[in-house]
């Protein structure tokens, strides 16, 4: 990448809108200051720019910043406009029905794994994901689905990133020996399970989708853990990778059998 036309204070701007998530929906200047390390007096100015461009607001009692309704506009119209929540949309539904659980279309953002579509079904409490929700690549079941499927460069760039992220380090493990033995068996199996490692009483399960941009979307399932994981690959694995096929040649990948 060159570097030569790079505006520092756009990329600051947008360093503090990606601090915000699900988790974490509201920070004080100091504590932006200290995710950001950038000094204070900068994110001041940064944050007075994004609240008069009523990209984010501030709340006086509290002192603390939260996004408002101009930057969130701009994420549901990237959503909007992205083909694949329409060619999956369909599929997703016939899942929901024949499992009559949520189902979930994720895509590959850097690290996480964003949700770019929801089939809600009245199954289990909804555990507070929507659409633009985000979840830890290497721990969720649809980022493990992906991350089976990835070029091996593609995946020692994650690891690496991973390895400098102390809340990585146990499940990973050295060198990321752990998770990369796990991603074998996530290719050999077809699909990727978490067993209450992300949300405690909840396991999930995810299958890749394979695109002409490689693979970096995946459908999910989530069950309380009164699904045994027995139950998951009889009954659910089945019917997911099913799924994840019919919408990986929707797509245009080329189906198993005409390979």
């Amino acid at each position: 990448m060159s570097y030569a036309k790079f505006v520092n204070s756009l990329s600051r701007g947008l360093m503090i809108l990606e601090c915000f998530s699900t988790q974490k929906n509201s920070y004080s200047l100091a504590e932006i200051a200290k995710v950001t390390h950038l000094s204070k007096t900068t994110v001041f100015r940064l944050l007075k720019t994004l609240c008069a461009l009523n990209y984010l607001k501030f709340e006086p009692t509290h002192k603390e910043y939260s996004l408002a309704p101009r930057v969130l506009s701009l994420g549901f119209s990237v959503l909007q406009s992205m083909e694949i929540r329409e060619i999956a949309r369909p599929y997703l539904k016939q899942l929901a029905q024949e499992c009559n659980r949520t189902v979930n279309l994720a895509m590959l953002d850097r690290l996480e794994m964003v949700y770019i579509e929801r089939i809600r079904y009245p199954d289990i409490r909804d555990l507070n994901i929507n659409v633009g929700s985000r979840l830890a690549v290497y721990l969720s079941a649809a980022g493990r689905a992906v991350m089976a499927h990835m070029e091996p460069q593609e995946l020692q760039q994650i690891l690496a990133q991973l390895k400098n992220d102390p809340r990585a380090a146990q499940a990973i493990g050295p060198n990321g020996a752990h998770l990369l033995q796990l991603l074998k068996e996530v290719r050999r199996n077809g699909f990727a399970i978490n067993n209450a490692e992300m949300f405690k009483n909840y396991r999930a399960i995810g299958v890749p989708i394979f695109s002409p941009e490689g693979v970096i979307y995946a459908i999910n399932l989530v069950v309380s853990n009164d699904v045994s994981i027995a139950r998951l690959k009889k009954i659910y694995a089945p019917k997911l990778i099913e799924t994840g096929k019919e919408i990986s040649e929707a797509l245009g990948h080329p189906s198993t059998e005409s390979r």
